[in-house]
């Protein structure tokens, strides 16, 4: 059974002139091992969260493959953690990822999503939840009423036997 992956890694910004190669060696890699990759492809240079390798930049670089034989996935991380030219890599299971996108691909479909709600529309939400609250609030304000009128009574009982029986 054919399993899709993403294999995602990272390119040292200072060997960008030699790009190409170690793409090129990494598709080997994966190819060698039975995988076949798809058309495409998406490279980006960003700057690292943290330094690797006294590198600050990098670039990151995603390709999806299909693979066959899933076992062989063990023997392609451990090509890829050998080559020197690549400073991480991590290789995972695309069923669940959303689509490859370039960086202009993300910021145009960002930029055509509809624009949020304003809150006015939300209101009759918080109002329909405020509402069981208030009678809840109701019911206790009454009962606590109840209780004290009780309480009053008994007091004024209580006066009344001890004025008749002179204690």
């Amino acid at each position: 059974m054919l399993m899709k992956y993403e294999l995602f890694y990272l390119v040292a910004a200072s060997k960008e002139t030699e790009l190409e190669a170690i793409k090129k060696e990494a598709e080997e890699i994966v190819t060698s091992e039975g995988g076949v990759f798809e058309e495409k492809e998406v490279a980006e240079k960003r700057k690292l969260a943290y330094q690797i390798k006294h590198e600050t930049h990098g670039v990151y670089v995603a390709r999806r493959f299909n693979i066959e034989e899933t076992e062989k996935l063990q023997a392609i991380t451990r090509k890829l953690n050998l080559c020197t030219n690549i400073l991480r890599s991590v290789v995972s299971r695309a069923d669940e990822l959303p689509e490859l996108k370039t960086k202009e691909e993300r910021i145009a479909a960002a930029s055509a999503k509809p624009e949020r709600k304003p809150k006015e529309e939300k209101a009759p939400v918080v109002a329909a939840k405020v509402a069981p609250v208030a009678e809840k609030k109701e019911e206790v304000k009454e009962e606590v009423v109840t209780a004290v009128e009780e309480k009053k009574a008994t007091e004024d009982i209580d006066k009344k036997l001890e004025e008749i029986l002179n204690i």
